[in-house]
């Protein structure tokens, strides 16, 4: 026994250090019925002359949230390394295998990597992954964003998110770069749902890092793609790295999200009517929906109420619900 703790057998076919543009794969090893010694192909691009910052962008962390991965798509082929100060680590669909199924996790090993970090180089596929990102990735870079949308269930006022900092220094640049990203709403979250999260795991590094929930409902549109286009290099322009080529962001609406009091769940299963709309301002008691009974059509709907003041930033897409299932979740304006 030596102590040491295991390698991971996860690799990648490029120098993450080397300059210009660079595309490759992030390779994870997967022995399945039609490939014995096959592995996951997971694109990355790494642009830029490696004499300034370094920033992980990411998005297909959960697979059915599309507009953090067409913008990544985007940006790796259209970002020259003569415009780039640093380097830019580009991966648009970052659990491949729930991305090219359109699913939240891995039909592979149901791995949500969202709720992995720091991952297991041993582990399930998707275990391996989240290892890779915190013990490679985030290592080698300084600031990062990982970009979300609501996925299937889910819609979200566009959005930029993160933790409070401790440190006042770190809170004000942070809120510059989540400004900077142009998101009509800047959410500041007193507590996290999980220290599992790639988000976790970047600021144990001491990275700048940002998130975004940035539409939903397993789709995108002009409007919220373009958010997510034009984010990404203002992103990249507020952090020194580009020469901003986009508008000035628009203002943001900074808002705070207290803790689980602003979260509503379903007790019951059935389906749900919101007496709501995403955005609006509603109050503690009042009606926020029923919960009918279609296999009791005789039995009285179950009455929801919001449980605290608030603006809806986020709301259920899907009317069938179960016990469990977030209707919506509730922001205040700080």
């Amino acid at each position: 026994m030596t102590g040491r703790p295991p390698a991971s057998p996860v690799n990648v076919d490029i120098d993450l250090r080397a300059t210009g543009r660079q595309f490759g794969h992030i390779r994870v090893p997967h022995s399945s019925h039609e490939s014995a010694y096959g592995w996951i192909a997971i694109p990355i691009a790494v642009i830029g002359d490696g004499r300034g910052p370094s920033v992980l962008l990411t998005a297909g962390n959960h697979g059915d949230e599309y507009e953090g991965q067409i913008a990544l798509l985007k940006l790796m082929r259209e970002l020259e390394p003569a415009q780039v100060r640093g380097r830019v680590v580009i991966i648009p669909r970052l659990n491949l295998p729930a991305a090219a199924a359109g699913r939240r996790t891995s039909p592979i090993d149901d791995g949500n990597l969202n709720r992995l970090f720091p991952g297991d180089p041993q582990g399930t596929p998707t275990a391996q992954i989240a290892h890779f990102v915190d013990s490679v990735l985030l290592p080698m870079t300084e600031a990062s964003a990982d970009l979300h949308s609501g996925g299937s269930s889910l819609e979200y006022l566009p959005c930029t998110m993160a933790m409070v900092p401790e440190s006042a220094a770190l809170k004000q640049r942070l809120q510059d770069a989540m400004r900077a990203f142009g998101a009509p709403v800047t959410l500041m979250f007193d507590q996290v749902s999980s220290n599992r999260t790639l988000s976790s795991a970047a600021r144990s590094r001491g990275h700048l890092h940002l998130a975004t929930e940035i539409g939903g409902g397993a789709t995108t549109c002009p409007a919220t793609q373009a958010i997510a286009d034009q984010g990404v290099r203002r992103l990249l322009a507020q952090l020194g790295m580009i020469t901003a080529d986009q508008q000035p962001a628009p203002a943001s609406r900074l808002m705070r999200v207290a803790g689980p009091s602003q979260y509503l769940f379903a007790p019951v299963r059935g389906l749900f009517e919101p007496l709501f709309d995403l955005g609006a301002t509603v109050a503690k008691g009042d009606l926020a929906g029923r919960i009918h009974f279609p296999e009791e059509p005789e039995r009285a709907p179950r009455e929801m109420a919001f449980p605290d003041d608030g603006v809806v930033v986020c709301r259920r897409v899907p009317s069938l619900a179960a016990p469990g299932d977030c209707l919506l979740h509730l922001a205040r304006d700080i």
